[in-house]
């Protein structure tokens, strides 16, 4: 995610339970761990005018040992009825955890089962789970749906694990109105099939295993403009006319995915990248990295060419190359709780100045990175800052890490770890962590054990100081 803080502010296949149940019960789970996610079915119904929809979910779950009650994170979703397999659940609501449990009659056995939910929940209008955003387009209203999950908000669209190590993979299905537009998700679409009404059933390829929190879909009046580069289909997704003022940041992605696949060592693995521009401001955040199909309030993305000035151009840039480092950096490999935050983001951030200064020396971006960590300094200095590393108990707790401390303290500790092993070792230490963790979760200390490894100097004992 990219939020308004400092400079920034200013200018596949489906994991056995054996193997996850080793990765994930070294993470901090607010969930049982009896039951773990493998596989969603996820159709939904929007209705963008009442700013409601109807959903259904079906999950392939596998239980560790028998069990008679399943518990998944729901917020503000009006269950209506649930079964296991055949069995009906019991459905009970608990708003403060911000959970469901489904209770049954007779205990599931050991083994794969497939949990169905069907619900109906609201449509918001701050961008949080499913939203809406009104704009004017010509002069007439228009409204597009889009969906924003980062932190524990998935929960809003649908029930599930809403936890970062509950890694699991995704098909998501639509039945909307011909007239509602076009529809974008992490995956291209797999499938546009017209019902009767005037509406249609459009299905998306099934996503790699990944956490809820990076799902995403999108639906409006939109234009895609597209390029193939890199061996990915590339993607500018606007409302409709706006499609001219996205060409640079276009260019932008061509430019910093081709060098993200050198500079990883493992190529962007989804088919097809799509930056989506929406409408629309928030003070917590302007951009998201939902897998393949990131989300930016278009203030960030956009530019008018007749006016937009070399800082703009540098600021478009830079939040293009945060972004689409959390492909490989949070999405590809995630974090296994959100105490390591600051590492998803401050990597994100120090990658992003990166590859600013390799494509754009012209930029000079070390002054920029001065100015990033004087910021940070500076609020660290106050009685109220924290450590870079939080430990997260809620999502309340989780809310408030969005600062410069996680964002431009983490980069520069980076930055400084860099310097002591050397560029090389660095690299190398990232590329070995990548390849070893793809597709599962982590925490800090796999990233210094790997950078180690290829350095051969003590890098974990210096990054626990910092």
């Amino acid at each position: 995610m990219h939020t308004f803080t400092s400079r920034l502010a200013i200018l596949i296949g489906v994991a056995g339970l054996a193997n996850f149940a080793q990765g994930a019960a070294e993470f901090t789970s607010l969930l049982p761990r009896e039951v773990v996610p493998l596989h969603y079915d996820l159709t939904l119904r929007p209705d963008a005018a009442a700013l409601r929809f109807t959903g259904r979910v079906e999950i392939a779950i596998e239980v560790e040992k028998p069990a008679r009650k399943i518990t998944l994170n729901s917020l503000d979703l009006d269950l209506r009825s649930a079964r296991v397999d055949s069995q009906p659940a019991k459905i009970r609501i608990d708003h403060g955890a911000q959970t469901a449990t489904f209770m049954l009659a007779r205990p599931l056995k050991r083994g794969t089962h497939r949990l169905t939910i069907e619900y109906t929940g609201p449509i918001l209008t701050q961008p949080s789970g499913l939203f809406a955003l009104d704009y004017t387009q010509a002069g007439a209203a228009r409204r597009a749906l889009y969906t924003q999950f980062e932190p524990t908000d998935a929960r809003r669209m649908f029930p599930g694990w809403d936890e970062p190590a509950y890694k699991a993979t995704f098909s998501l299905e639509l039945d909307v109105r011909e007239s509602d537009g076009m529809a974008i998700s992490n995956m291209p679409v797999a499938s546009r099939e017209p019902r009767s009404g005037g509406r249609v059933r459009v299905r998306f390829e099934q996503t790699p295993r990944m956490s809820t929190y990076l799902l995403f879909f999108a639906l409006g009046d939109f234009e895609r403009t597209v390029v193939q580069a890199a061996g990915t289909q590339i993607g500018i997704v606007t409302r409709r006319g706006d499609a001219s003022k996205g060409q640079f940041a276009l260019s932008a992605a061509t430019d910093v995915l081709s060098w993200y696949n050198d500079y990883f060592g493992v190529k962007y693995p989804l088919p097809k990248l799509d930056l989506i521009a929406a409408p629309g401001q928030s003070q917590f955040f302007g951009a998201m990295e939902n897998w393949g199909a990131i989300f930016y309030f278009d203030r960030v993305l956009l530019l008018d060419p007749s006016f937009s000035s070399a800082d703009d151009r540098r600021r478009v840039f830079e939040v293009v190359a945060h972004e689409v480092a959390h492909q490989w950096f949070g999405d590809l490999v995630t974090m296994g709780w959100w105490d390591d935050l600051w590492l998803n983001e401050g990597f994100a951030s120090w990658m992003a100045d990166r590859v600013t200064a390799q494509l754009h020396p012209e930029w000079n971006q070390a002054l920029a990175e001065v100015d990033s960590r004087e910021s940070a300094i500076r609020l660290d200095a106050l009685a109220s800052t924290h450590p870079v590393v939080q430990h997260i108990l809620s999502p309340d707790e989780l809310n408030q890490a969005f600062d410069s401390i996680t964002y431009s303290k983490g980069s520069a500790v980076l930055r400084m770890l860099e310097s002591f092993v050397g560029a090389d070792a660095w690299r190398e230490g990232v590329r070995r962590y990548i390849a070893a963790h793809a597709l599962g979760n982590t925490r800090n200390d796999d990233l210094w054990t790997a950078v180690e490894s290829a350095a051969g100097k003590p890098v974990s004992r210096i990054a626990h100081d910092f």
